[in-house]
């Protein structure tokens, strides 16, 4: 296991769910038909409809953008408990995303947002092989921990709250899904000496470092 903290976590999550959603669009013959694409969006290319490399973006497309990140309050006690035993800091972080559709109608829009919903209820925790690695100078490296799992679920955000973050963006209002990417817990490095600790139904268990 690499000793180094695993900050890496949060950006690996966004490209999982993305990877996620393109698998879920090749199952599907009108969404490969449109070659319909999601990615993983910056508020830059919310702003202007273009890559950072200044490309337009093609549509159709699903943007999924993170607008904002919090503290797992339900699991932070738990981990607190566990980094009190063997000093390795653990926080557990909700990634809040907003999905939307890019097409040339309402109704293409509309359509691909309903397909883009479906693949995530039909595969709402990824775990194992869904949890990408990242590519770390041209070696991949993998941030997660065995038994790692991301769930997603719908969130409950106010009408003010999504007109509040598009006049942020300095961009015109979009339809968009609000979906909780949780809970993906960042860790610290082991320290040498130290046992690396799982938390596992409310059990602490050693697995090594």
């Amino acid at each position: 296991m690499c000793d180094v903290a695993e900050y890496q976590a949060l950006r690996a999550a966004g490209q999982s769910i993305v990877a996620m959603l393109n698998r879920g669009f090749a199952d599907h013959p009108e969404a490969v038909a449109d070659n319909l694409q999601a990615f993983l969006a910056s508020s830059n290319e919310l702003k202007t409809l273009k890559t950072n490399t200044g490309q337009t973006i093609t549509q159709p497309a699903v943007s999924v953008y993170c607008y904002r990140v919090s503290v797992d309050r339900e699991t932070r006690p738990g981990w607190s408990a566990v980094g009190s035993m063997d000093g390795i800091p653990r926080l557990p972080i909700r990634m809040h995303l907003l999905l939307a559709a890019w097409a040339e109608n309402a109704e293409a829009e509309l359509q691909w947002l309903g397909l883009a919903a479906q693949i995530l209820e039909s595969h709402p925790i990824l775990t194992g092989v869904q949890l990408l690695p990242i590519d770390q100078g041209g070696t991949p490296f993998s941030p997660w921990q065995p038994g790692d799992a991301v769930q997603l679920v719908t969130d409950d955000l106010a009408l003010e709250s999504m007109s509040e973050a598009f006049q942020a963006l300095t961009t015109e209002f979009r339809l968009t899904l609000p979906y909780i990417a949780r809970v993906i817990c960042l860790e610290g490095p082991v320290e040498p000496g130290r046992e690396r600790v799982a938390l596992v139904a409310g059990r602490v268990d050693r697995i090594g470092t």
